[in-house]
């Protein structure tokens, strides 16, 4: 696996820039992250606008070069200022792992931008950063991210019954997987 360079960005899809964060990017993460609709899911409970400056400060200049670093991107629609959402390619633990993660604005879900930016990410993972394994971990009642997986082409591996909680209540959680041969790419 290979280290981001800072050239090559933006990643540019049929419809969207994906882009490094930047700490100006506080207020529009901030936009969808307070929303308790939005961050259900994440298991973490909606961001203050002084949590969002320390998170996309530090996240600016993370490195991305060994497992536990994450590299969190801003999605943006071509040629149209303004953040519509994030994405995020986490180093796990294990050799060649990574994970998959995404959010997007309430205003913009439902036109296939989680789709879109996923299938980026997973083309990085395997092309540019040579990953062996890449895996979503999603709750299982996040029916929209469960077919996003779907249409990537990601297997189900796993449903691990109440695991974790959310908002107080036991919530079971099911991962998504693919090989980089089962993408088409061979990682080195």
């Amino acid at each position: 696996m290979t280290a981001p360079a800072e050239a090559g960005w933006p990643v540019l899809t049929d419809r969207l820039s994906l882009r490094r964060v930047m700490a100006d990017d506080a207020d529009a993460f901030l936009a969808w992250r307070s929303q308790p609709d939005v961050v259900r899911y994440m298991y973490q409970p909606p961001w203050t606008p002084q949590l969002a400056r320390e998170k996309l400060a530090a996240w600016a200049v993370a490195p991305f070069a060994e497992p536990g670093d994450a590299l969190v991107l801003a999605i943006e629609e071509r040629g149209r200022p303004g953040v519509l959402g994030e994405l995020l390619l986490k180093w796990a633990p294990g050799p060649g792992q990574a994970e998959v993660g995404y959010a997007l604005h309430p205003e913009v879900q439902g036109r296939g931008y989680a789709l879109e930016a996923a299938r980026a990410a997973v083309a990085l993972a395997f092309g540019r950063f040579g990953f062996h394994r890449v895996f979503a971990r999603i709750d299982e009642e996040n029916t929209a991210s469960v077919r996003v997986c779907e249409r990537l082409g990601m297997r189900l591996e796993a449903r691990l019954v109440e695991n974790d909680q959310r908002d107080g209540v036991w919530a079971t959680e099911v991962v998504y997987a693919m090989l980089a041969r089962e993408h088409g790419i061979l990682a080195p």
